[in-house]
Order: structure tokens, then sequence, then C-alpha cells
């Protein structure tokens, strides 16, 4: 609702936004585009939902006793409701397509997650909230290699967790130097990680990393070590 209260002016602006979270979704870059749209999503519904304890928590003054039996008549100190009926007409438009456009990105993120293979390399150790994870895309020849730690409980995330990623190399796989052998080496070169859980990521395509296989790897890692 910044630079200009107008509900016409609002909605392009909405579809404008709209525009360019599709743009993303269509290039298969789901973060942050689809957390933040959740955002907004919610943040509209709840407006619309208190709106009536917004409009009674404006200050208000006494005009005048009416009766009987005697009550105190009060009066808005905002003169008219042209400014709260602009955004609930924003809002109106808005909602329906931040709902639609929430549950294209989700089905999206269910198609790309269902695609993808995480395995463990090796034996898990039995505390395996740190590691390594191994990005493959099948149609290249390097594996990114990422540290990862899980965090604390946090009942505001999806699955309950974060993980917390650190690039670490790009590593070229091969016949000889397979993901097994990869795992040895940076065992041997990190030594503060002597028995590392790790995982590999395998896509069929080449996808975004930071803005899609991440995020979705955080979800998957939690389910594989819960």
């Amino acid at each position: 609702m910044q630079n200009w209260l107008d509900s016409e002016y609002q909605q392009y602006v909405v579809m404008a936004y709209l525009q360019s979270v599709n743009t993303h979704f269509s290039n298969n870059q789901l973060h942050p585009a689809l957390p933040d749209l959740r955002e907004h999503y919610k943040a509209g519904v709840a407006y619309m939902q208190g709106k009536g304890a917004l409009r009674a928590s404006f200050p208000r003054r006494v005009r005048g006793i009416k009766g009987p039996p005697p009550r105190i008549d009060y009066v808005s100190d905002i003169p008219d409701d042209t400014f709260l009926s602009e955004i609930e007409t924003t809002l109106e438009f808005a909602l329906p397509r931040f709902r639609q456009a929430v549950a294209d990105g989700e089905q999206r993120w269910a198609d790309i997650s269902g695609a993808l293979t995480l395995e463990p390399v090796g034996l898990l150790p039995l505390q395996p909230e740190e590691g390594y994870l191994f990005i493959y895309a099948t149609q290249q020849r390097s594996t990114d290699v990422y540290h990862f730690r899980l965090t604390l409980y946090d009942d505001q995330l999806p699955g309950g967790r974060v993980v917390r990623f650190r690039y670490v190399e790009s590593v070229q796989q091969s016949l000889v130097y397979t993901l097994e052998q990869i795992k040895l080496d940076l065992i041997r070169r990190h030594r503060q990680l002597p028995n590392p859980a790790t995982f590999r990521l395998e896509s069929k395509q080449p996808l975004p990393v930071a803005e899609t296989l991440l995020p979705i790897a955080n979800q998957l890692l939690v389910q594989a070590v819960a």
C-alpha cells in the first residue's frame, strides 16, 4: 500500500508482483519467492479477519450523550473510511490470486521434490545432525559439496528444524573418484568431522541450487535424520 493509496493502482502492483513470482516459478526458483508469497497471503488473511478489531482500536472522542437510556456517543478521529476501504478492496482482489499462486508454487515444490533422490553415502553415524551433502545432476559431471548442520527444534519451521548449509567445493566425479572416495578425502582433510553423516542429492535435470535444491534438501534431510 505504499506510494499511492488507490485500489486500482495497487491492483497493478499486485499483478506485477505475481508476474515476478510466476517468472521465478517458471524458472524453478522457489526460494524466497514461495515463502514470501505465503507470508503476504497469511498477513492479508489475518488483516481481513481482524479488520473489525482494527477499526475499533482507532482513537475516538466523545461526541455527546444520547438516550434514554443514556449512552455515550463516540465519533472516530479518522474523518472517513477511505483508507481502510482502499486496503480492503485491494486485498479482496489480491487474496484469491495469492492463494492460487501459493498452490501453484507448492505443487511445483512437490513435483521437484518427488523427482529428487536423497540417499546416504556409506553408513550413517548414530548422531547424523552434521555432515556433508553431495548435490549431483545426472547431466553434469561436477558434484557440489556442502557442509550441513541441523539446528535446534523450531516449531515455526517445516519439519521442525532448519539446516545450515556451507559451500565447501565442487569436485569432478569419475569411475575412480566415486562419492565414497570423495567422502574419505573430506574426512582426511577435515578431521573435526571424523565420521560425518553424508548424503547424495541427485537431480535428473539441472536446477537452481540456492533457490530450489538447498531449500528442498533442508526438508528432505530433516525427514531423513528424524
